[in-house]
């Protein structure tokens, strides 16, 4: 997602934005305040330490894990990262950013590159 983000930035298609074409919000709010970029990286974090804390609750205490584990227990802890990721930068965002004279502006995150 980076490399797609410099390689418009660099072609000039994120420079200027139409408002008359129904695209340039979703690239404005997508790729030019980084959404893509950090659900990502914030979803596969904590993704990770999802999966740890359940392999040391394997290891550690095996007897409770056999007893109360439940295969649902993973793929929600798998599933409420992603949503976490999801809320905590999307909704912000979206509900802040502007194009203001062909200039994406994004208050409440901003990534200058």
């Amino acid at each position: 997602m980076i490399t797609l983000r410099f390689s418009l930035d660099l072609a000039g298609v994120l420079r200027n934005y139409d408002l008359t074409n129904p695209n340039a919000m979703a690239f404005c709010v997508l790729l030019n305040s980084a959404t893509l970029v950090l659900i990502g990286l914030n979803g596969g974090t904590t993704c990770v330490v999802v999966i740890t804390m359940d392999r040391y609750w394997q290891v550690v205490h095996p007897v409770h894990h056999r007893v109360h584990y439940r295969r649902w227990m993973m793929y929600v802890g798998l599933l409420i990262p992603w949503l976490n990721a999801f809320a905590t930068h999307t909704v912000p965002v979206v509900s802040t950013t502007r194009i203001v004279n062909g200039i994406c502006v994004t208050p409440v995150f901003h990534t200058e590159v």
